[in-house]
């Protein structure tokens, strides 16, 4: 099967079931989604360490990483003996032959990552250092009290447009053999056109963040875990999230661009056979 050149335009309530479905494809195999997403985030902390490139690497490598997660949960949904859901998935976007497009799409990611820090900084610079730092002074705080410093707010609403460009693109790339500009491009637009369902997805979230919050906070109090602890007792809450995330991200993927290609075991080393003569200009309008 092919995705679809074009994306579907779908219905406001199908925002909601993608977070179903990562809740779905999460109860399927917990444990595989904890040991990936521990993989992952020990080679982090081990890029980290680096001097300076431990700062621009992790960026470089998210979207092709964010692929090798939406990998892992098609190998989860379709449950194949001879395809079985592993950490190994985490690097199959670097193993299709894509990996120099992988990089391009990173490098997009910092140059926009880097747009926005400068928006913020040019706003409300000092501020948001202090903040950082951990070492707000009183106007800093009483203007924490009155609501969220403007610096961020734009920065949050410019980072939107960056999170839509990506938001499909390393899925394009690999299994639509789109180019990087070419993916950006459909990615934007295929998350504009269905904003609707994007909407109804974020306010889902928003329900799900608030309940988890309210739940753990109860839990943390009834067992009396409280200062540092509550960070390392917040870990599986983290990891619980970021497992529905992900599985969520490909959810929207097959409901937008229709099912991924079927993988098999040397499908990740060959296949690049799909020209991308698709149209160049994405059909922005309703049907």
């Amino acid at each position: 099967m092919r995705l679809l050149d074009q994306p579907q335009l779908l219905p406001h309530a199908t925002g909601q079931k993608w977070l179903v479905d990562g809740i779905r494809l999460f109860h399927r195999q917990p444990l595989v989604w904890i040991l990936t997403l521990m993989t992952y985030w020990a080679g982090v902390v081990m890029i980290g360490i680096l001097p300076i490139i431990g700062l621009f690497l992790p960026l470089l490598l998210t979207p092709g990483l964010g692929f090798g997660f939406i990998r892992l949960a098609q190998a989860i949904e379709e449950a194949k003996p001879t395809e079985p859901a592993t950490p190994a998935l985490l690097l199959s976007g670097f193993k299709t032959g894509h990996g120099r497009a992988m990089v391009i799409l990173g490098l997009a990611y910092i140059a926009g990552i880097t747009v926005v820090l400068l928006l913020a900084w040019a706003i409300d610079g000092e501020q948001i250092t202090r903040l950082v730092q951990g070492k707000p002074n009183d106007a800093d705080v009483e203007a924490m009290r009155s609501g969220i410093p403007l610096g961020l707010i734009i920065g949050m609403l410019a980072y939107l447009p960056i999170m839509m460009a990506l938001w499909f693109a390393p899925q394009l790339v690999i299994w639509k053999q789109f180019t990087p500009g070419k993916a950006l491009f459909y990615s934007f637009f295929a998350v504009w056109r269905n904003k609707a369902a994007f909407l109804r997805y974020s306010l889902a979230w928003l329900v799900l963040i608030v309940l988890v919050s309210i739940v753990s906070s109860l839990a943390f109090d009834l067992l009396g875990i409280g200062g540092p602890n509550v960070l390392l007792a917040l870990l599986p809450v983290s990891m619980l999230l970021m497992a529905i995330a992900h599985g969520s991200f490909y959810a929207s993927t097959r409901d937008v661009f229709g099912a991924p290609p079927e993988q098999s075991k040397d499908s990740d080393d060959s296949d690049h056979s799909d020209d991308s003569d698709d149209s160049d200009t994405l059909e922005l309008r309703d049907r």
